[in-house]
């Protein structure tokens, strides 16, 4: 399996701070069943500023206790990219990594507000030759609450990319549930462990894919898996149409809820 969306890298932002903690991880990984990762420090991301020459130098250390404990595993570089305004510059400076120095860029969104300028943004990435991948849109309070949002950013070109920990249910059977469904319509491509730590957030993918499996079927799983691969190696991730999720009015005001989360 390949992940494109964790923080493994030492000391670079809230994800591990030792080499022992990184160890865990990892061999925490290869217990999943993954082979390959795209390293994803947050950049922009609160305090945290992880430049492309920083992973790079960063990497090195990782690749070092890989070797050093003769790990299977492969491991490339990335960013987990707050948006904000001067992203397509900056990645044009080699400021900003998409991933694996593909065309595919991991963009995250405010967890409380969509920007205003996002399909602006988006629509100059792919002008630029580049990809969005939408980072945990399940945890980005005004997707789920209104995924018809979602739906028409996929419509216009992004990728979408779930936590593996929200469709395992280990975040909780609300967002469980709105995970597979943005999944069962189509707007999620990719998953991802979102790994931070070996214990309190951990690699879950092989859960992830169990789930996803038992309550999608296994055309879900091969489709998200190779689309991952895809990402990996710069190649086209197979886009299926997008569909609608069905809102439910409820209450005098009729206001639109999705499952009750919010």
């Amino acid at each position: 399996m390949i992940d494109i969306h964790n923080h493994v890298l030492i000391g670079v932002d809230d994800g591990p701070e030792s080499e022992e903690e990184t160890l865990d991880l990892l061999r925490q990984a290869i217990d999943n069943g993954i082979t390959d990762i795209i390293a994803t420090p947050h950049h922009y991301s609160g305090d945290f500023i992880n430049p492309k020459s920083q992973i790079v130098s960063k990497m090195v250390e990782v690749i070092d206790i890989i070797e050093k404990h003769q790990l299977d595993i492969n491991i490339y570089p990335g960013q987990e990219i707050r948006i904000n305004g001067d992203l397509v510059n900056e990645l044009e400076t080699d400021v900003n990594l998409p991933l694996n120095q593909s065309q595919y860029v991991l963009v995250e969104f405010s967890f409380t507000e969509i920007a205003g300028y996002t399909e602006n943004l988006f629509f100059d990435l792919q002008m630029n030759g580049y990809t969005p991948v939408i980072a945990h849109p399940e945890r980005c309070r005004p997707l789920a609450k209104d995924p018809d949002r979602l739906y028409e950013l996929v419509g216009k070109g992004a990728i979408a990319q779930i936590t593996a920990g929200s469709v395992s249910g280990a975040l909780g059977e609300g967002l469980q549930e709105t995970s597979l469904k943005m999944i069962e319509n189509h707007l999620i491509h990719v998953v991802s462990s979102d790994a931070h730590h070996a214990t309190m957030r951990p690699f879950m993918l092989k859960e992830a894919y169990e789930v996803i499996d038992e309550k999608l079927g296994s055309e879900y799983v091969e489709y998200l898996q190779k689309n991952a691969e895809a990402v990996l190696n710069n190649k086209e991730v197979k886009v299926r149409s997008p569909k609608r999720i069905e809102m439910k009015d409820k209450g005098a005001k009729k206001r639109r809820r999705f499952f009750g989360l919010f």
